[in-house]
C-alpha cells in the first residue's frame, strides 16, 4: 500500500481514505435501493408513509449494523 518503512503522509492517509469512502458508498447502494423498494412497496400495500418509512429505516439500521459487524 505505501513504501516499505516509509510512513505514509498526511496527503496518502486522505486520499486512502476518500477511495475506501467511494468503494464503500458504491458497495451500500444495493442495501438502500432495497429499503426505498420496501416502503414503496410497503405503502402500495396500504401502509402509512411513516409506518412504511419506519419499517424501512429499522431494517435499513439493522442491515447496515450486520454488514459493518454490529450484528454478531
Amino acid at each position: 500500500m505505501f513504501g516499505m518503512g516509509n510512513p505514509p503522509t498526511p496527503e496518502e492517509i486522505k486520499q486512502q481514505l476518500t477511495l475506501g469512502m467511494l468503494d464503500l458508498t458504491g458497495m451500500l447502494e444495493p442495501i438502500y435501493d432495497a429499503a426505498d423498494g420496501m416502503r414503496r412497496d410497503l405503502e402500495s400495500r396500504g401502509w402509512s408513509p411513516t409506518m412504511a418509512e419506519k419499517a424501512a429505516g429499522t431494517w435499513l439500521c439493522s442491515a447496515l449494523a450486520s454488514i459493518m459487524g454490529g450484528g454478531k
